[in-house]
Order: structure tokens, then C-alpha cells, then sequence
């Protein structure tokens, strides 16, 4: 039976650590351009760990940066929802419009997608560099030369008690020759 394991490669945390740190970096600055206030450091603290776990599982290609960037922006509107919630009619509604969802106006849910994207893009980068870089450090598999297969001589086997000389046992019988 042939068992095939993936082995983790090496970097990949610390890959998935560089990409969180800039997925957070977007977040702040699109946040704060779409009229926020910048976020307060244990909520940046909570993207920067679920954009960390998100890389994790993109670069160790567990799981298709398809599936991940929507559950990424998804936590972060749901994190800023909450947040919106827990700190009350002391924070403002962003872009001014006071009937915005929880907080989450036009402009704030295009941040929201625009580090969803920044997120997406790392990712895939960080990805490809990851395998070019390995592409490079990893040892050529060793070429083993081809043997061919020499087949044994096939040694007849000899029955005791008989001549040396078989004579076969199905087809027509065997002239013999009789010299007189």
C-alpha cells in the first residue's frame, strides 16, 4: 500500500504572521479613511489573530483563498458590528447616515471588502513566494539509477530416478531413431 504525507513546510508561520500584520494594516487605514475612528488595539489584536489563523490554513493549502477571504470580511463586519454594539450611542455612525446598520454604512462595508482584498492578495503572494523560495532551497531528489530486471537462467529440474535426457509429455511422440 503506497501512503502519501504531506509534510508542513517550514516559513509558513512566519509567512502567515507578515500577511496578518499587513491585512491589519489595511484594515486600519481603510477604516479610518471611510470616516472611522482607528480601532482600538485588543480589536486590532483580534483581526491580526484571525488573519494570522486564515494564512495558516491558506499557505499550508488546507483550505482555497476562495473560502477564506469571505469568512475573513464576514468576522471582520461581525467584529465591527459587535464592537458598534458593546460601546453604544458613543460611537458615531461612519459616512454620517444615521441609518446605518450597526454601524456598517456603504463606505465602512467597502473598507471591510477593500482589506478583504488586501487579504486575498497577500495571501496569493505569499503563497507563490513560498514556493519559488522552496522551489529554490529544496534538495533535488536523488537520481536512482534504472536496473534493469536480469531474469535467472531457468534450471530444469531433474527427476530422480531417470535419465538425464526428459522427453515431453504432450505433443506427438518422439521418433526414434534406431540405428541397425
Amino acid at each position: 500500500m503506497l501512503i502519501l504525507r504531506e509534510v508542513p513546510r517550514r516559513g509558513v508561520r512566519l509567512s502567515a504572521g507578515l500577511a496578518a500584520i499587513e491585512t491589519t494594516t489595511a484594515l486600519a487605514i481603510a477604516h479610518t479613511a471611510a470616516g472611522g475612528e482607528l480601532p482600538a488595539v485588543p480589536a486590532l489584536g483580534a483581526v491580526a489573530l484571525t488573519s494570522y489563523g486564515a494564512g495558516v490554513l491558506v499557505l499550508r493549502h488546507r483550505t482555497p483563498i476562495r473560502v477564506v477571504v469571505p469568512a475573513l470580511v464576514g468576522l471582520q463586519a461581525v467584529l465591527h458590528a459587535w464592537l458598534v454594539v458593546l460601546v453604544g450611542s458613543g460611537h458615531h455612525t461612519h459616512g454620517g447616515s444615521p441609518d446605518a446598520f450597526l454601524g456598517l454604512s456603504w463606505p465602512m462595508v467597502g473598507a471591510h471588502l477593500a482589506a478583504g482584498l488586501a487579504a486575498a492578495l497577500a495571501f496569493a503572494l505569499r503563497r507563490r513566494a513560498i514556493q519559488v523560495i522552496l522551489g529554490w532551497v529544496d534538495a533535488a531528489t536523488p537520481q536512482i539509477p534504472h536496473r534493469a530486471h536480469v531474469a535467472t537462467p531457468a534450471i530444469a529440474p531433474r527427476l530422480l530416478g531417470r535419465s538425464s535426457s526428459a522427453h515431453p509429455t504432450r505433443g506427438p511422440p518422439p521418433v526414434l531413431c534406431v540405428a541397425a
